[in-house]
């Protein structure tokens, strides 16, 4: 309808104006963590990557779409990677396009442990299409006009720790403050650094192994930014064999994440997430936020401890275990085979 597509933009606009500095939110950053930190790109030692398509509030005429991209990979060194980064958030008349690149260093601490930084140099587009807006009153100065656009850059920046079962980390993810002002006859943006406007993602969590085949990883992220209040996820994801992923997620904006994910191959994995209010009346008008995932790797796995001369080692020594084990047990059947021994070659007289 009319009125629910001017409604929307409405908000968008007046959300353009104040600050187009939020950065996009997905739900799946659980199993894919580049998408809120850029430095947790060094955890796999491969190339991987992933795709999200995220719709929200499904069967609201003009409400917001979403697409993320992200693939990274080893720099020709164990402790150089690189990646690229891409969103695009289509608000009703507006439409906002990032492009960041993405450099990271790994510096191993042990053998268990090691923590990253990483640059994440970047291109912000927005674009905002007035000649789709239908006004009560024609010509109405405050939509005159055909699409405007404008252009920006930003730089990001991460920190991130992993060992065997804990990771914690902080992002930056816009360094630089970008004030913009569409309208229908003009184009008004500033970029200036102030820190009291830097957005800030904190992570952390820990996996636990429960018997053999099954595992839990719960885990949080705060994240702060100038333009809305501090939110809080708290999410737990289990997993059986790390082929069937399951995980819930409560966020302090009063919604709820549930989370289902399979490995479709040893590179391959597909992830849902569905999200919902609680208590909001914009409920009864939409049946929730639904966002898809495509994910690519072997840092999805346990493939990405795999070390293939270490479990050579580890076999030859289990097998050298197993052969001393058997001598030592034939040598207390049988004696005279013992090291030092002597041998009986009398023979009975017949």
């Amino acid at each position: 309808m009319r009125v629910t597509v001017f409604f929307i933009s409405i908000l968008a606009f007046i959300s353009f104006r104040s600050k187009a500095q939020q950065s996009p939110e997905v739900s799946q950053y659980v199993i894919h963590q580049p998408f809120v930190n850029t430095a947790s790109i060094a955890k796999s030692g491969a190339q991987n990557g992933a795709l999200i398509f995220k719709q929200q509030w499904l069967g609201y005429e003009g409400a917001p779409t979403s697409f993320f991209m992200n693939y990274n990979m080893p720099l020709k060194s164990a402790s150089r990677f690189g990646g690229i980064l891409l969103s695009n958030d289509r608000i009703g008349i507006h439409n906002n396009g990032r492009l960041s690149a993405i450099y990271a260093h790994k510096f191993r601490i042990d053998s268990k442990s090691f923590f990253s930084l990483s640059a994440a140099p970047g291109l912000q587009f927005i674009q905002s299409d007035y000649t789709q807006i239908q006004t009560d009153f024609p010509d109405d100065p405050t939509f005159q006009g055909s699409a405007t656009s404008m252009f920006s850059v930003n730089m990001g920046a991460g920190a991130y720790y992993i060992n065997k079962k804990f990771f914690a980390g902080l992002a930056l993810p816009t360094l630089l403050y970008n004030h913009f002002e569409p309208t229908g006859t003009e184009n008004k943006g500033t970029i200036g650094f102030d820190i009291k406007q830097i957005p800030l993602n904190l992570t952390g969590g820990w996996k636990k192994d429960l018997g053999k085949f099954f595992s839990i990883q719960p885990s949080f992220l705060l994240k702060y930014e100038v333009a809305s209040a501090m939110q809080i996820d708290i999410n737990a994801m289990a997993e059986y064999r790390e082929v069937i992923g399951f995980g819930l997620s409560y966020r302090t904006t009063q919604a709820v994440n549930i989370m289902a994910n399979y490995r479709i191959s040893k590179l391959f994995k597909i992830g849902y997430a569905f999200n919902t209010q609680i208590g909001s009346k914009l409920g009864s008008y939409h049946s929730g936020t639904h966002e898809v995932a495509l994910l690519y790797g072997i840092e999805n796995g346990r493939q990405t401890s795999m070390n293939i001369p270490k479990k050579i080692k580890r076999y030859r020594k289990k097998k050298a275990k197993e052969r001393k084990k058997a001598l030592k047990k034939l040598q207390k059947e049988q004696p005279e085979l013992a090291p030092g021994g002597k041998r009986n070659n009398k023979q009975p007289y017949s």
